[in-house]
């Protein structure tokens, strides 16, 4: 065996090596004891005065003499900010430890919570990232608390029951109330304002922002009533990224496109701001919807006073989701998408509540998910029609823009009457498609028939007057709105009456229908009918060549079979997209960037010629 011999200086380096390493570590952890033990060497290092001196820090190593506290027993414990009940300083305290009668409640989590009148519920958020203490000793050294924004969000699922049903009493329904403070345990009605931040819910939603330096202590209060007796439920959510439940307060995004006796056709506003390509077309159509809507008679107190709740229009409207059909569409004077909803189950001649929400963000919804608990827009009425034979149609095969009520007949079901209408319009064009191929299109400049539209354009335009004059937008023939035009009056109504006044039987544009189809295959009876716009024959004489003979009536048969738009938003004729009041939104919208873009012009000449 052969032993390698070490030289003795080596040896030596060595030994002085090993012991200069011992040496320092020894010293470094008498000097780590004696900076925390002697920040006041006139006083022994007591549970309060180690708190004091250490608050927000975590402490490490083995037990020492000198401490009141074996650190190695308490490794993953930190000092809190935090007062009890009393305005005491808790001291010491396990990392996100509730306090006896509150519950936690973690990042995105949504819980439920019963509340009866009068009482307080507390919950307790753990914040992340307070790592120390913002004192002058700390913040000497580069350390301080870092800020956290806390986005606290509730909503009333349900709410206490009137004391008496029959009552006409116009009291408001009660609402629940937040509390929110860093340094109350159980904040609440009874502890002072100046420690808290305060607000009250309205229609069953309330969402609090919070820059917390510290753990968030929440309280909900059910006020007291001599109105209302019961309990509320509810959820509650606290985030660190956005509110876990919204509302959106901005302007209406959903508009009514027309209704009949028992369903309604509502539209959003456009989903982008640029016309769709080729390439994301398909994306979009194949999309799934983002949005819902609920729907609730305004005579029913079902949802009175939660209105901008998710969770309690979810269960508690008359029209749920169930009854709802979404989906995505284009339809419009632009190619931009929207989303459409069809809701049934409704009663004649009624008006209705509808609001728009999405589940969640629109991809997930639930807990774990930002935004998972889902958002609520502003409410907007729509009234339903009173007589039978309007029915909405939409999504037409060939007459993809026609989407409103037309003359129908209960025995028709709604298969056949679209067919009826959409299949007699695509025989009519294709008609009008073989004159048009006489006409020189396809040609040198000099021989087409217009160098400002092409035969493209033409078709286009006639195929919407057509399907306008060939579907007629249907109203209720006891409407005395004065911008409608009767038809059919020759028919008597459903119910087997008949109209005796002489002048409507007598004139041909009173008397039947504008489209012969109507009146012999539908038999709606008499109606009123929503004239389409001059703009649709103005159009049609505009882009086409003058060979084919368009024009546009004048004088009195020009106001029995066109009419015109109103400016703020109703609709007193038919075009192409039209909801009510949807376009006199975009129009203010448009009027007001205007002149902002007129004010900052003629201030920027001023300037410039100053």
């Amino acid at each position: 065996m052969f032993v390698r011999l070490i030289p003795p200086r080596l040896q030596c380096r060595r030994r002085a090596t090993v012991r200069a390493v011992l040496g320092c570590a020894i010293a470094l952890a008498i000097c780590v004891g004696r900076v925390t033990a002697t920040a006041d060497e006139n006083a022994l290092p007591g549970p309060s005065s180690l708190a004091s001196r250490s608050h927000g820090q975590f402490l490490f190593g083995e037990a020492s003499p000198e401490f009141a506290f074996p650190l190695a027993e308490y490794n993953g414990l930190e000092f809190e900010d935090a007062v009890d009940e009393e305005g005491d300083a808790r001291g010491l305290d396990l990392v996100r430890r509730a306090p006896t009668g509150v519950t936690s409640l973690g990042n995105n989590q949504y819980q439920n919570g019963t509340l009866k009148m009068g009482e307080t519920e507390w919950w307790y958020f753990p914040v992340n990232g307070d790592e120390t203490n913002s004192t002058s000793e700390n913040k000497s050294r580069g350390l301080s608390k870092r800020s956290t924004t806390v986005y606290l969000s509730l909503t009333a699922c349900s709410k206490p029951s009137h004391n008496n049903s029959d009552s006409t009493s116009t009291a408001a329904v009660p609402q629940l109330t937040l509390y929110a403070s860093e340094s109350i345990e159980k904040p609440g009605p009874d502890k002072s304002e100046s420690g808290q931040t305060i607000k009250s819910a309205e229609e069953g939603y309330v969402g609090m922002t919070l820059t917390a330096n510290g753990d968030v202590y929440v309280g909900v209060t059910a006020p007291n009533s001599t109105e209302y007796s019961g309990s509320f439920t509810y959820q509650i959510a606290a985030s660190t990224d956005a509110y876990f439940h919204s509302v959106d307060e901005s302007d209406q995004f959903m508009f009514l496109v027309d209704s009949d006796t028992g369903a309604a056709l509502l539209t959003t506003r456009n989903l982008t701001t640029t016309d769709l390509t080729s390439q994301n077309y398909s994306s979009w159509m194949d999309r799934t919807p983002p949005y819902t809507m609920f729907a609730n008679n305004i005579n029913s107190s079902s949802i009175s006073g939660l209105e901008r709740s998710f969770c309690a229009l979810d269960t508690l409207a008359q029209i749920g989701k169930s009854k709802v059909e979404a989906s995505i569409t284009t339809r419009g004077a632009v190619d931009r998408p929207t989303e459409q909803f069809y809701v049934t189950g409704l009663n004649k001649t009624s008006t209705y509540y509808g609001i728009m929400a999405r589940e969640g963000n629109s991809t997930s919804w639930g807990n774990g998910i930002v935004g998972g608990g889902g958002k609520v827009w502003p409410r907007m009425n729509f009234t339903t029609k009173t007589d039978d034979n309007c029915a909405v149609v939409y999504d037409l095969p060939f007459c993809s823009e026609v989407a409103y009520a037309v003359p129908s007949n209960p025995s028709i079901n709604m298969t056949e009457l679209r067919s009826i209408y959409d299949d007699n319009a695509a025989s009519l064009y294709k008609n009008f498609n073989y004159s048009l191929q006489q006409v020189q299109c396809n040609t040198s400049s000099e021989s087409m028939f217009s160098l400002a539209v092409s035969c493209h354009t033409c078709a286009e335009a006639y195929k919407q007057w057509l399907c306008a004059v060939t579907i007629p937008r249907c109203a209720d023939y006891s409407s005395n709105a004065t911008y409608l035009q009767i038809r059919n009056a020759g028919q008597p109504f459903l119910n087997g009456t008949s109209i005796t006044n002489s002048s409507l039987l007598k004139s041909p544009a009173t008397n039947n229908s504008r489209n012969p189809l109507i009146d012999s295959k539908i038999r709606p009876g008499p109606y009123k009918e929503v004239l389409p716009c001059q703009g649709v024959c103005h159009s049609l004489v505009r882009n086409c060549p003058s060979i084919l003979g368009f024009g546009c009536p004048e004088g009195p048969r020009a106001n029995m079979s066109y009419g015109t738009r109103d400016p703020n938003g109703d609709i007193t004729c038919s075009y192409l997209g039209a909801a009510y009041y949807l376009n006199a939104v975009s129009s203010l919208h448009e009027s007001i960037w205007i002149s902002l873009y007129m004010v900052i012009g003629v201030w920027t000449l001023f300037w410039v010629l100053g």
